[in-house]
C-alpha cells in the first residue's frame, strides 16, 4: 500500500506542475478560456513586490481581465522551472522559478523589453482529479528593462 501512495504523489506531483506550465502557457498564447480552465473561482493574489498592489482575494474573470489589460500588444515568454511540490490530501503547494520576458513591438529597440525572474508560490486544490489554482504570490529578483511595457506599471503619458 506505501507504493501506490508513492506513486500516486508522484502522478499529483506532475499534474500540479503541468498546471502550473500551462497556466504560463495560456498567458504567453493570451489564450484566456485556457487560463480559466486552470483557475479556481476566486484566487488569493499577492503581486506587490512587482506592482505595489495589496495581496488581495479576485475572481477568476477579474484575474483574467487584469492580464488581458496588462499583456495587451505584448508578446510574452513564461519559463517556469525549480518546482517544489507538497502535496496534502486534496491541496498542494508549488514553489517555482520563473523569468517573464515581456516585448512591445510597437516600441523602439531598447525602450521595447521588460524582463523579470524571481520565484512564484502557486496554490492548489484538487477536484475531480484536476488541479486549479486558488492562489498566486510573486516574489521579483530581476527587474531589466523599461517598466512601461507593462500595462500595470505604465503612466498614462506615454
Amino acid at each position: 500500500m506505501h507504493e501506490l501512495r508513492k506513486i500516486r504523489w508522484i502522478i499529483d506531483r506532475a499534474a500540479v506542475v503541468d498546471t502550473i506550465v500551462a497556466f504560463a502557457n495560456a498567458i504567453d498564447a493570451q489564450d484566456w478560456q485556457k487560463l480559466r480552465s486552470h483557475l479556481a473561482k476566486e484566487i488569493d493574489i499577492d503581486y506587490s513586490e512587482f506592482r505595489g498592489e495589496t495581496p488581495r482575494r479576485v475572481t477568476a474573470e477579474e484575474y483574467i481581465k487584469q492580464r488581458v489589460e496588462g499583456l495587451a500588444g505584448l508578446r510574452t515568454l513564461h519559463v517556469s522551472t525549480n518546482h517544489e511540490v507538497t502535496i496534502k490530501r486534496d491541496a498542494a503547494k508549488c514553489k517555482s522559478v520563473y523569468r517573464i520576458y515581456r516585448l512591445d513591438p510597437d516600441r523602439e529597440s531598447g525602450q521595447n523589453r521588460l524582463d523579470t525572474g524571481g520565484n512564484y508560490f502557486h496554490s492548489l486544490i484538487q477536484t475531480d482529479r484536476h488541479w486549479l489554482i486558488t492562489g498566486i504570490k510573486q516574489t521579483v529578483v530581476i527587474v531589466s528593462g523599461n517598466t512601461q511595457v507593462h500595462g500595470a506599471l505604465r503612466d498614462t503619458s506615454r
